[in-house]
C-alpha cells in the first residue's frame, strides 16, 4: 500500500541476557491507523516499541534482525534525531523521559533544541494546552504533579513537534477515568488529522470505536486482528471495552477487628480540606477521585511522611506503604533479595513468587523488570509484611487482565490480618476488591459508602460524572 508509514519484515530481536524478545514479527501500518499493541506483561509489547521508536538497537544492547521501514527508509538509514522528527514517544514511567523540571519548560524544550521562534513556541504551546486540557498546569514543578498530571504532560510533549507518527506505551496506567476517556478523544481527533497512534496498552476501554488494527503480542510471538470488531470478537483474554458490563460478587468484609487508621480534621496546605477517615481491620477500603484531588496525599498522611498543618492522625503501628512508582522502593540486587528485605523466609518467598509468575526472574535485578513485574513484585512485598494497615497506591497500573486477577486475590487476601487501603482508578479491580469506596474530590470527601448492589449504581455515576467532567 502506498500509505503505509511503518513496515516490518521478519523483525527479531534477542536481549543478551535471558529475557524473552521478539521473533519474527510482520506487519504493516498505514497512515492515519490507530493502532493498539497489546498482550499480556512480558509479551514483547515494549520491546517492539523500542525497535518502533529507535531505542533498539541504538540503546539496548542485543541481537537485531529482519528489517524495519519509516515512509519507504530503513530506520537503519536514519539518524536518532531524524527519528525524532518522524515519531512522537511517551515511555512507559513518564518520569524517565522529562528533561526540565517545569512544566511549561519541558513543552518547549524540543522546538528551542530546533531553533523555533518564539512567537511559534508561543502558538504551539497555546494548542497544546487546549488541545491536552492541561492550561492549569503549566509553569509548574513537574515533581509536583500527581502521576496523572504529570502523565498528561508527557502526552502533550509528544507531539510537541507535531511528528505524524505517535508511540504512547501504556498511557492510561495513571490516568484517573475521566482523562482515559479524554485520551481516547483525543487520539480519535488526532486520528481524522491524519496521526498514526500506536498504543500499548492493557486497559482500552478509552480506545473504543476508533481502533483500526489490534497487534496482540504472546511469548514474543505476533498476531494481527485487522479490524476492532475481529478482536472483540476473539477468545483472547483482556480487560474489557466495557467496564461498567462486568458482572464480579462483590467482595465480602472479614469480621470487624477494629480501627487501624483515624484521621480527624485534617488539613494539608491546599490539598486536604478538613478529611475525616476511619480504617477497619477486615476491610478493603478503595480512594478514588480525580488525578491531583488528594490521595496520595492522604496516604503520606497515614504514613506520617507528611505532617498535616491541622487535625490529627491516629495510626494502629506502621502501616506498609506499596508506592505508585516502583522505582522509587526497590532496593534489592535481585528479585528475591527484594522480598527477603521484607521478610527472610525462604520458601515464603519462593512460594510468592512462584503465586505472581515471577520466579523465572527471581536472580534478575528488579530494574530490569517490565512494568508490570515491577507491580506484581511490589505486591509480593505486601504479601510478606506483617502489618496492621496496608496502603497501596494505583497497584495495577500496568497489569494485564491475568495479574490484576491475581492481584484481587491476594488483596482479598490481605484483609483477613490487616485493613487495606487502595487508590485506584482501575474500575474493573475496584469490582473485585472494594468493601468501601471513598470518592475524594477537590480535596474532601464528597461520598463514603459500602459497595454492594444497592450502592453499585453510585460507584459508576461517579465514574461517569469524572467523564462528563473531562470532556467539558
Amino acid at each position: 500500500m502506498e500509505n503505509e508509514v511503518i513496515v516490518a519484515e521478519k523483525l527479531s530481536f534477542k536481549y543478551e541476557e535471558s529475557v524473552e524478545g521478539i521473533e519474527d514479527i510482520d506487519f504493516s501500518i498505514s497512515e492515519g491507523e490507530v493502532v493498539l499493541l497489546t498482550g499480556n506483561s512480558g509479551s514483547g509489547k515494549s520491546t517492539l516499541l523500542k525497535c518502533l521508536n529507535g531505542l533498539i538497537p541504538s540503546i539496548t544492547e542485543g541481537e537485531l534482525q529482519g528489517d524495519l521501514f519509516i515512509e519507504g527508509d530503513k530506520y537503519s538509514d536514519k539518524k536518532m534525531y531524524q527519528l525524532n522528527k518522524l515519531i512522537g514517544s511517551v515511555f512507559q514511567n513518564p518520569r524517565s523521559q522529562f528533561f526540565t523540571d517545569n512544566t511549561t519548560a519541558e513543552l518547549v524544550f524540543p522546538m528551542e533544541n530546533y531553533g523555533y521562534t518564539k512567537s511559534d513556541m508561543d502558538e504551539r504551546l497555546k494548542d497544546l494546552q487546549e488541545a491536552f486540557g492541561i492550561a492549569d498546569l503549566m509553569d509548574r514543578d513537574i515533581f509536583s504533579l500527581s502521576s496523572g498530571e504529570r502523565q498528561m504532560i508527557a502526552l502533550a510533549s509528544a507531539v510537541t513537534m507535531q511528528q505524524k507518527i505517535l508511540l504512547f506505551d501504556e498511557p492510561s496506567a495513571n490516568l484517573d477515568y475521566g482523562n482515559s476517556m479524554k485520551l481516547g478523544s483525543i487520539i480519535g481527533k488526532l486520528k481524522k488529522k491524519g496521526y498514526t497512534v500506536i498504543v500499548a496498552d492493557h486497559r482500552f476501554f478509552y480506545l473504543d470505536g476508533i481502533i483500526d488494527k489490534v497487534l496482540f503480542m504472546e511469548n514474543g510471538k505476533l498476531n494481527i486482528c485487522n479490524s476492532e470488531e475481529e478482536f472483540k470478537a476473539s477468545d483472547y483474554n483482556t480487560r474489557s471495552f466495557d467496564v461498567f458490563s462486568i458482572d464480579v460478587p462483590f467482595s465480602s468484609k472479614c469480621n470487624d477487628n477494629g480501627v487501624v487508621a483515624r484521621l480527624e480534621n485534617v488539613i494539608y496546605k491546599d490539598i486536604l480540606k478538613d478529611v475525616n477517615l476511619t480504617l477497619n481491620k477486615g476491610e478493603i477500603t478503595v480512594l478514588i477521585g480525580n488525578n491531583g484531588a488528594g490521595k496520595t496525599t492522604i496516604a503520606k498522611t497515614l504514613c506520617e511522611s507528611i505532617k498535616p498543618d491541622k487535625g490529627t492522625v491516629d495510626i494502629k503501628g506502621l502501616p506498609f506503604f506499596i508506592m505508585q512508582d516502583p522505582d522509587y522502593q526497590l532496593f534489592g540486587t535481585s528479585v528475591f533479595n527484594e522480598l527477603e528485605l521484607v521478610r527472610n523466609d525462604k520458601k515464603k518467598i519462593d512460594d510468592c513468587l512462584e503465586y505472581l509468575g515471577l520466579k523465572k526472574y527471581k536472580f534478575k535485578h528488579p530494574f530490569d523488570l517490565s512494568g508490570g513485574q515491577k507491580q506484581r513484585l511490589q505486591i509480593g512485598m505486601a504479601m510478606l509484611c506483617d502489618r496492621e494497615l496496608i496502603i497501596f497506591d494505583e497497584p495495577t497500573s500496568g497489569l494485564d487482565v491475568d495479574s490484576m486477577l491475581n492481584v484481587s486475590k491476594e488483596i482479598n487476601r490481605l484483609k483477613e490480618s490487616a485493613g487495606v487501603l487502595v487508590i485506584s482508578h482501575d474500575y474493573e479491580f475496584i469490582r473485585h476488591v472494594a468493601n468501601r469506596i471513598i470518592y475524594l474530590k477537590d480535596g474532601c470527601i464528597e461520598k463514603d459508602f459500602i459497595l454492594d448492589k444497592n450502592t453499585l449504581s453510585d460507584l459508576n455515576n461517579i465514574f461517569i460524572n469524572m467523564k462528563e467532567e473531562s470532556l467539558i
